[in-house]
């Protein structure tokens, strides 16, 4: 008789996420760096977020992850903690994403795949899912504005967008840290 396999508690299932998505060398979500769990706190990742389309990929946006206390019987929340100007972000960084809301919410729901999910919804934002009406309403009545004030916004308030090379000395020093 074949029995499911129960479903992790929040912190085993966290840590066991972590370690899948870092196996991977996060060649899925390339577009996501230097994601790693507070120091002694797993329940929150940070992470930076480079997008990969216009305008977005001219920056950086650093992102935090909370899991609730019953994850992942409950969804995590995630913030942009940069300023972005973007149909489904709101102006304290919140993101409206369908597959993070109570009813569509699956304890089966793996950590990477919200990643994937808010990946394509920033490089490919969703008017029907908006979180800002006016910049939604921008988006889709005069796009060439809403680019030019998107493209501005990432050049004033986005963080700086390591190189390939940046990257890999941050995680050199990381490892090293580790080590030690």
């Amino acid at each position: 008789m074949n029995r499911e396999e129960p479903i992790m508690d929040g912190p085993k299932r966290m840590q066991n996420e972590l370690k899948f998505m870092l196996s991977l060398g996060l060649k899925e979500l390339d577009q996501l760096q230097l994601l790693e769990p507070q120091k002694d706190n797993i329940y929150k990742w940070t992470a930076l977020l480079m997008p990969n389309t216009s305008p977005y990929d001219m920056g950086a946006f650093k992102l935090e992850i909370d899991f609730a206390k019953d994850y992942p019987f409950k969804p995590p929340t995630l913030h942009i903690n940069t300023k972005i100007y973007h149909p489904n972000v709101n102006e304290r960084g919140q993101v409206c994403l369908p597959i993070l809301e109570a009813e569509h919410w699956k304890p089966t729901t793996r950590i990477d795949h919200v990643l994937q999910v808010l990946v394509a919804t920033i490089n490919d934002p969703q008017p029907e899912n908006p979180y800002s009406l006016d910049i939604t309403k921008q988006f889709v009545s005069d796009p060439a504005k809403f680019y030019k004030t998107a493209a501005a916004w990432v050049e004033r308030y986005s963080e700086h967008r390591p190189t390939p090379q940046e990257l890999a000395r941050i995680a050199r020093r990381k490892k090293r840290a580790a080590m030690n």
